[in-house]
């Protein structure tokens, strides 16, 4: 029997069968198996195997026991600290599949590009395991850290002080590694902010550009100006 799954915004068709996760193939698919068997081979174990294709050419993926948050909520400090650990650790154990010509273009890591609370599996309230890698790709650390500190931290949610915000960020932070600066992982976080506005408008989402908007003005006025 099938089990129908949340698929997310850029795939249709998701269901799980047995210990399997069936999905329609994307352009970015054949990219993502590489990359997951590669995260298998260096033992990496918290992303899903792939298993190729089924006999409908769907992608086929294991599948990874615990609770996805259907949308974004606040994060305590240890779990933001697990968040950042894990982050750090697949980054990692990607990098060895970076060429030469791409780590001459600033290529560092495999970007996820989209790590969201609602990408990862959590047991017991902390993340254990990331998933949805649809686009994936070659890129910078700060780049993929500065939307995810956008969307754990919750930046723009005017509940939380800046200065609250601040420290989270620290922490965060602090937990991926301490070579990164914090002024940085703000400027990428302000740029995911920019990037999703356009996105939204192209797309005529005008629920998506008000919200990130308003987490781009935020940012911009009131977490900036606390970076040293």
């Amino acid at each position: 029997m099938n089990e129908t799954l949340n698929g997310g915004r850029s795939t249709p068709t998701v269901f799980r069968r047995g210990e399997r996760v069936h999905r329609t193939s994307l352009i970015n698919s054949e990219f993502v198996r590489l990359l997951l068997r590669h995260l298998e081979n260096v033992g990496f174990d918290a992303a899903p195997r792939s298993y190729g294709l089924d006999e409908n050419y769907r992608d086929m993926f294991s599948f990874i026991e615990g609770d996805v948050p259907p949308e974004l909520q606040y994060q305590d400090t240890p779990t933001l600290e697990c968040a950042g650990r894990l982050i750090r650790c697949f980054h990692d154990a990607t990098a060895e599949l970076l060429s030469n010509v791409a780590r001459s273009a600033g290529m560092e890591v495999v970007c996820h590009n989209d790590l969201s609370p609602c990408n990862f599996v959590f047991r017991g309230g902390i993340p254990v395991a990331i998933i949805d890698f649809d686009a994936a790709s070659f890129g910078r650390r700060v780049y993929d850290l500065g939307y995810a500190a956008w969307l754990w931290l919750q930046l723009g949610d005017e509940e939380i002080s800046p200065e609250v915000q601040r420290d989270r960020l620290q922490v965060f932070v602090g937990a991926y590694g301490p070579h990164l600066i914090l002024r940085e992982v703000v400027d990428a976080a302000l740029l995911r902010q920019a990037v999703l506005v356009q996105e939204s408008e192209r797309i005529g989402n005008r629920e998506m550009r008000a919200w990130a908007d308003a987490a781009k003005r935020w940012t911009t006025e009131r977490l900036l100006p606390l970076m040293p």
